[in-house]
């Protein structure tokens, strides 16, 4: 075996890899397309949504989508070379490069300032306009793009900062907007999932097509090409929405009145229930962020130094998404079949442990190396992360439902924002142990993240079970759906 031609060795097996995804995910689809036509025999004339009521949904899913995935698509442009760019750069007084701590320190920078600040941000999104919360991401996350072509710490330390506050916007903002306009038109509660499902397919495809073009344009242009790329994508994705999405706030088409911090904190401290979902999804999501963080250099370290220049990371990420796509299937099928999310989220979560400890393992990964015929290990790698991002592909659009089935509209964004801070502590935590913990120890710390996840995630079941009711606490107080993957089938009986 020649280490020199083990890139493009790896890149044919992306390519099988890549391919074996594609194939898993006709096949989810087909059997989610197989029990919705079984579903839509089995409903009773008269059952079926009217015909309004199905044309303001559609409505409603052309306004979101478009500037949703644009958003969506300029984010995605600058994963895949998130550390590049950064380690590309050099000091100026010294004219050393970057360091793995000078990168870490930066992508830290986005999480502290994301603590600090983006924190209120959920506030004013409540407050101020979902809308215009959106518009306001699109400015900052293009100003932290922009901040890639200069070569002074202090203004890439200053875009980091913006770009971690665009982040708590774009985690805030447009969910906001949806879950209140949802409401505003009185559509079935179960529609709402179905929305997130569509959404975070379309992230995947969107996240695939991102990868391919960043790489092109990596190669063309240095790595800070494809974050120079995605500002017509944001400045299209402001445009859509500020002339297609009406305004909403805190206590209009949500519910409730005013959305403050204070009013959001008092909440969760009164809702246990609550208080579970937001451990399960500031404890995934931090798991989410420490992976970002260290599996590109975790692949760089696996292969050989011969091997390290030229590794194909584009196909590396359009794998990740591909693995996002059939896991956005899978939850459309668990959807289809009426099962409840908190039920098929569990296992999810225990198999992204799994997952990562896999990948931090150095005798499982020569175990299991041998037993899949794996002729490298940043292969391994690879297989164990797309399996991760398997899993973040469920866990999307299913805590998107749970959100809007359990959060009160009214402190939607402000209670998401809190949510964000024990989020932002560990990932801060990680990083700064990072030289200590290195690449391994800080997957295990990934992994104990996600066990925890479906600790929070099996109480919150529990809570619900022992309290003997089919709805949510938000969803019972707004007539909504039991979970947000109620079938037709099961909206059908209840109807009869």
């Amino acid at each position: 075996f020649s280490f020199v031609h083990m890139a493009a060795d790896l890149a044919a097996d992306l390519d099988k890899l890549l391919a074996a995804l594609g194939g898993a995910w006709l096949v989810l689809t087909l059997l989610r397309r197989a029990t919705a036509s079984r579903e839509a025999a089995a409903v009773a004339d008269g059952s079926a949504a009217p015909s309004d009521t199905a044309e303001a949904l559609r409505r409603l899913q052309w306004q979101y989508l478009p500037a949703w995935l644009l958003f969506k698509a300029a984010d995605w442009m600058q994963g895949p070379y998130f550390h590049e760019v950064y380690a590309s750069k050099r000091h100026v007084a010294t004219g050393e490069p970057f360091s793995d701590t000078d990168v870490s320190r930066l992508f830290l920078a986005g999480f502290v300032a994301a603590t600090l600040v983006g924190t209120a941000a959920g506030s004013l999104v409540d407050s101020r306009g979902r809308r215009a919360g959106c518009v306001l991401y699109a400015a900052a996350a293009g100003a932290a793009a922009a901040s890639v072509v200069c070569e002074r710490p202090e203004l890439l330390l200053a875009g980091r900062v913006v770009g971690g506050i665009g982040t708590s916007l774009l985690a805030a903002a447009p969910e906001a907007w949806l879950c209140a306009e949802h409401a505003r038109l009185s559509l079935p509660a179960a529609s709402l999932g179905g929305i997130f499902g569509w959404a975070y397919f379309g992230d995947s495809l969107v996240a695939i097509a991102s990868g391919q073009v960043a790489s092109r344009a990596a190669s063309a242009g240095g790595p800070q090409a494809p974050f120079l790329a995605s500002l017509p994508l944001l400045a299209a994705g402001a445009a859509i929405a500020s002339a297609t999405w009406r305004e909403n706030r805190g206590g209009k088409g949500g519910g409730g009145g005013g959305g403050g911090l204070r009013e959001g904190a008092s909440i969760l401290l009164r809702r246990p229930d609550l208080l579970s979902l937001m451990a399960v999804q500031a404890l995934f999501e931090a798991s989410m962020y420490i992976f970002v963080l260290v599996f590109a250099p975790a692949i760089v370290a696996a292969a050989p130094a011969a091997a390290r220049e030229g590794l194909p990371f584009g196909k590396v990420f359009s794998c990740f998404m591909a693995a996002c796509a059939v896991g956005s299937a899978t939850f459309s099928l668990c959807s289809a079949k009426g099962l409840r999310a908190e039920a098929f989220l569990l296992p999810v979560l225990l198999g992204a442990a799994c997952a990562l400890y896999l990948a931090s393992s150095p005798p499982a990964a020569t175990m299991l190396q041998r037993a899949l015929s794996m002729s490298h290990k940043p292969l391994y790698l690879v297989f164990c992360f797309a399996a991760f991002e398997a899993a973040v592909g469920v866990y999307f659009p299913a805590v998107g439902g749970l959100r809007a089935a359990y959060l009160p509209g009214a402190q939607r964004g402000a209670i998401m924002a809190l949510t964000r801070v024990p989020l932002n502590l560990l990932v801060i935590a990680v990083a700064l142990a990072r030289d200590r913990l290195g690449d391994t120890g800080a997957l295990r710390c990934a992994a104990a993240a996600q066990l925890l996840a479906a600790a929070a995630l099996a109480s919150l079941w529990a809570r619900r079970g022992a309290a003997g009711k089919g709805e949510a606490p938000a969803a019972k107080d707004k007539g909504l759906a039991a979970s947000p993957a109620m079938s037709t089938r099961s909206r059908a009986k209840k109807a009869d």
